[in-house]
């Protein structure tokens, strides 16, 4: 078992990080996050004041950590989620302010936004993400459009200092010839993950061009100081971000979140084959999963990933991580 502080950035790779690629690990990594119990500045004004002043008071309360999702529901009682537990709250929004919520989260133009709440979710300043669901309206098997919103779930990110510091070694123990694949359940902290290691690769005393493909618009929130040498794609789909970033922007590093889909993955294996490596996530609960995807299985047959990172949280340890090493070796095995 492998225990490292936040405070650990990413160095050069040991004999043994190189010798054990094919052994499967696990590793304790202590993150030590910011705690940030308030909702954005940006987000506040456009909620109804009794659901603010319901997450705040419950915020207080000392067993309540960080307050990562507040969850609205059409004529059922809103919660919030910290540290992976659902906290109720006595507030029950109703339909006209689920729908006044809904138009001050698109600026007052639904349809500006009508693309992305057809694929299920708004971006908001900040990198709030809002998931949205309702009554969809279909023609030829494709939505294209939602009515009568029913659930808005409001992901909320968070600045964490020192968080990354694993996958940049995993990086360099590879020395930067094949990508690293994070892995977990939606909502463990993947993209958390790969923000903190975007910014430690890119600054310090030899800082790396690290492009981060954003499409979502979530990726990038709080990667805009100054010194971090981070060239950011928003909004580009991915395929097309990452060859791009490859080969018009010179990165040496790409980093986005979610991958998966057959149509990325060629643009990946270009990538790969141009000497850029990849750090990247997908949704898995466990390897065996992750090698049933199509796509995840096509960039592992190219040897695209030399390490896969299943990301776990420690229950009741809300600051603490558990990575699942995973050599590709071992990953043949499930093929």
């Amino acid at each position: 078992m492998y225990r490292r502080g936040a405070a650990d950035r990413c160095g050069a790779a040991t004999q043994a990080d190189t010798q054990g690629e094919a052994k499967e690990r696990m590793r304790t990594v202590i993150i030590n996050r910011e705690e940030e119990k308030t909702i954005p500045a940006s987000l506040e004004n456009l909620l109804p004041f009794r659901l603010t002043d319901a997450v705040r008071r419950a915020a207080e309360q000392p067993e309540v950590g960080i307050v990562e999702e507040i969850r609205l529901r059409r004529g059922r009682c809103a919660s919030l989620t910290s540290g992976g537990r659902n906290i109720i709250l006595d507030v029950v929004l109703g339909g006209d302010e689920m729908e006044g919520v809904m138009n001050r989260l698109c600026g007052g133009s639904l349809y500006a936004y009508s693309d992305t709440i057809c694929r299920g979710y708004i971006t908001l300043a900040g990198g709030v993400r809002a998931g949205i669901c309702g009554r969809a309206a279909i023609d030829n098997g494709r939505i294209i459009g939602v009515s009568e919103v029913s659930s808005i779930v409001l992901r909320l990110p968070h600045r964490t200092p020192g968080v990354g510091g694993e996958l940049c070694r995993l990086l360099v123990s590879l020395g930067l010839s094949r990508g690293v694949l994070v892995y977990s359940p939606p909502g463990v902290g993947k993209t958390t993950v790969l923000r903190g290691a975007a910014a430690q690769l890119a600054s310090g005393s030899c800082p790396l061009r690290v492009a981060v493909v954003d499409t979502r618009g979530e990726l990038c929130v709080g990667l805009d100081m100054a010194m971090l040498t981070i060239d950011i794609l928003s909004g580009y789909p991915r395929g097309e971000g990452i060859e791009i970033a490859a080969r018009t922007l010179g990165a040496q590093v790409i980093i986005c979140d979610e991958i998966g889909d057959t149509k990325e993955a060629e643009a990946i294996m270009n990538v790969h084959n141009c000497g850029v490596p990849l750090l990247a996530s997908a949704h898995a609960a466990r390897l065996e999963e992750l090698m049933k995807k199509p796509g995840i299985a096509v960039l592992h047959k190219s040897r695209c990933f030399g390490v896969y990172a299943g990301l776990r949280r420690v229950a009741g340890r809300p600051f603490v991580y558990n990575y699942d090493i995973s050599g590709w070796e071992a990953a043949d095995e499930l093929l």
